[in-house]
């Protein structure tokens, strides 16, 4: 821990709550989808990035896209029709402008926007009497965030109505684990060797969690991205072989006696095995003479033979005086 985290008392295990920028409200709001401490933040990963890849200009954009655009809000307030309230602002990227229209929670959007802020928009365009997004997502940008004027790749962060109304939207979950990267050291949390990493070619978790969060470039953030699924992909791995490695020491008992049910089923039959579903038995079998527990699963297309092969491999149990549970959802196939 350097002496910074050392000095404010903070590391991964801490409380959110004692993060500055978030309190005890926020963190009761936060523990509500999972973030207790200051580790489940740095592992909150945002849904989509804005990038110059990304983004239209409205004069580029087409009536049924689904678009991405960053402009400045030109006006914006409730407008009223006989029959109802809505909310509507417009917004200009410089190239033309787009109206952004909400019929839903009015009372809750109506005091989140000002003249002049800088706004993303994604949704569908449409066109009523002018181009607009109805019930656009939405996230306000600082000036710095603006992808086309300084190149930065900018993490977009899903949340919630309760959040949103904590300024927790996007632009506050940026800022609070902007925070928590400049306030924790992350140099000693890779629980893998630099010669599995190189060997790997995978970044260190450090640089994947600051990539995740503040990519420097698309390929920083490819990076990043790559680690993080490599130790979800690898944990799902080395948890699945320890249940199997756990299965083979159990003792179970062994299904040896063959008994008539499978030759009869078999002799009853209007069409031949084919080799693969004869080989797939012969393998359950053998499974089934051993001492320790089969886990099998069988693979295959719609018709290729699943439930004859299962039907004769439960005749196998139930000549050796035990049950089966057999179930087969032929309706919804």
């Amino acid at each position: 821990m350097n002496d910074f985290s050392s000095f404010h008392g903070l590391h991964l295990d801490s409380n959110i709550q004692f993060l500055k920028g978030v309190g005890p409200i926020r963190s009761n709001g936060l523990k509500r989808i999972g973030i207790e401490t200051i580790k489940d933040l740095l592992y909150y990963l945002p849904r989509r990035y804005l990038d110059r890849t990304n983004l239209q200009l409205i004069k580029n954009t087409k009536i049924g896209d689904e678009v991405v655009i960053i402009g400045t809000i030109q006006k914006q307030g409730l407008k009223r029709t006989p029959k109802s309230v809505f909310y509507e602002l417009t917004i200009d990227d410089g190239s033309g402008a787009i109206k952004c229209v909400w019929f839903n929670g009015v009372s809750w959007i109506s005091d989140k926007f000002q003249n002049g802020d800088l706004i993303a928009v994604f949704g569908k365009l449409e066109f009523y009497r002018n181009l607009q997004i109805t019930h656009p997502e939405f996230d306000i940008l600082d000036s710095d965030d603006d992808p086309i004027n300084t190149g930065q790749i900018v993490p977009i962060y899903p949340s919630n109505m309760k959040l949103k109304n904590m300024n927790l939207d996007s632009r506050g979950f940026r800022k609070i684990i902007k925070k928590a990267l400049t306030l924790i050291d992350l140099s000693n949390i890779d629980f893998f060797e630099d010669d599995f990493l190189k060997q790997n070619k995978l970044i260190s978790l450090d640089s994947a969690i600051k990539g995740v969060h503040s990519p420097s470039n698309n390929e920083n953030l490819e990076q990043a991205m790559h680690r993080l699924k490599f130790n979800e992909h690898f944990f799902s791995q080395l948890l699945m072989a320890m249940k199997k490695y756990n299965n083979k020491k159990q003792l179970t008992k062994p299904y040896i006696k063959k008994g008539t049910f499978t030759k009869d089923i078999y002799k009853k039959l209007n069409f031949q095995l084919t080799n693969s579903q004869i080989n797939v038995l012969k393998t359950i079998r053998s499974d089934l003479e051993s001492v320790s527990p089969m886990n099998r699963l069988i693979q295959g297309d719609v018709g290729s033979g699943k439930t004859i092969v299962s039907i004769l491999a439960a005749s196998i149990v139930v000549a050796n005086d035990a049950q089966v549970a057999f179930m087969a959802p032929t309706e919804i196939l």
